[in-house]
């Protein structure tokens, strides 16, 4: 079976890092022929192609969408795919038009999380871009793919139950390997052993809710004099967020440190790893994070709760809610059998329920269930 993955692959974020874990794992299934149109370079077309996957990208910024279009129908149809798979809002629409342009019978598109809440003109522009991906997915689209039960039903409330099937996000554990010694990594931080620090990662836009944390910090310096933030990763608040640390006056206890590329040993070295997030799928980040046996403290939203029962795995708090995160960073803390506690049986439920062989292990039934068997060869 011939399956073309199409994304945009602009960022390495949640839905980049879910698409190359993914295939990480097909890549092993003997029916499966692997193939990738991005609509921009960059690290998901670099882990593909370390994967010995073929990668066509056609760059979204030199291209018009005719000759987007274009490209991608003359590319399909020469590739002969049996399936193509979609990612997000564009890459749906415009693969469901190549894929009825060349003929690719199946076409499945996972839904990653929900949309953000934007104002104003960006508020209006979704509204058109959502409003198009919808039309297309009852024209195009044979399966959603949701990842969290609340995605699920809101799904389900637009689509009907029989185009929407839910596969939880995974990760592969055996992939997480360490390169530097905990204490050595808080020892570059400038930390000393009877230091707390507190770890977030993530883009830095608003629905990522980094501005809780801080709002939090503030809260907990006046108890917790070694008290110690890092902030991973880039986007659009950066300077926003910088600013409002310093006018907070814990601009000398937080770090803002950009894009990393490693997260796992600087996440080893958290005594807390935090999720202020607004809105959410299953973060791939908090998987990690479990996986790792940090004690975790996240928002109930979306399909986190769906993998952190309260109080067993990690503890959760409204979301936006500073003064919760702020107790909740302290209760931690001030019981470290707790803490010790929710990172043993988060390391378990990852195990048990968030794998990346599980979740490929799905995805490829469902690929299966859609194509059909293979057609018999009649014996001499």
């Amino acid at each position: 079976m011939r399956v073309c993955h199409v994304a945009m692959g602009d960022l390495w974020a949640g839905a980049e890092v879910q698409l190359a874990t993914l295939a990480s794992e097909l890549v092993s299934q003997p029916d499966l022929d692997l193939s990738a149109i991005l609509f921009n370079e960059g690290r998901l077309a670099s882990e593909l192609r370390a994967l010995k996957i073929p990668v066509a990208v056609f760059p979204e910024t030199e291209l018009s969408s005719v000759m987007l279009l274009s490209n991608m129908t003359a590319y399909c149809r020469t590739n002969s795919f049996d399936l193509l798979h979609a990612h997000k809002y564009k890459d749906t629409v415009v693969g469901a038009w190549a894929a009825a342009r060349c003929g690719i019978p199946k076409m499945v598109r996972s839904v990653h999380g929900l949309g953000e809440p934007f104002a104003g003109l960006q508020a209006l522009k979704m509204r058109v871009y959502q409003g198009m991906e919808n039309a297309v997915i009852r024209w195009k689209v044979d399966q959603l793919i949701a990842v969290s039960t609340q995605i699920q039903g809101v799904l389900e409330s637009q689509f009907g139950k029989d185009l929407v099937v839910q596969i939880h996000n995974g990760i592969n554990i055996d992939s997480m390997h360490q390169g530097k010694e905990r204490a050595v990594v808080r020892d570059d931080l400038g930390l000393k052993p009877t230091d707390c620090l507190v770890g977030c990662i993530g883009r830095l836009t608003a629905v990522k809710g980094q501005e809780h944390l801080l709002d939090a910090v503030k809260q907990l310096l006046p108890r917790l004099e070694n008290l110690y933030v890092v902030i991973i990763g880039d986007g659009p608040l950066m300077g926003q967020l910088k600013s409002q640390a310093f006018q907070l006056g814990i601009g000398h206890r937080v770090r803002f440190m950009g894009h990393r590329d490693d997260t796992y040993d600087l996440m080893r070295a958290f005594d807390i790893f935090v999720l202020p997030s607004l809105h959410e799928g299953i973060p791939m980040v908090i998987l990690e994070a479990l996986a790792l046996e940090r004690p975790v403290v996240a928002s109930r939203v979306g399909g986190i709760p769906e993998v952190i029962a309260d109080g067993i795995q990690g503890l959760l708090v409204p979301a936006g809610d500073a003064t919760a995160i702020a107790r909740a960073c302290e209760r931690f803390l001030s019981d470290r059998a707790l803490a010790e506690s929710c990172g043993r049986a988060g390391r378990g439920r990852v195990e048990h329920k968030f794998s990346s062989r599980v979740m490929a292990e799905q995805v490829a039934q469902l690929y299966r269930s859609l194509t059909g068997p293979p057609p018999t060869v009649a014996m001499a």
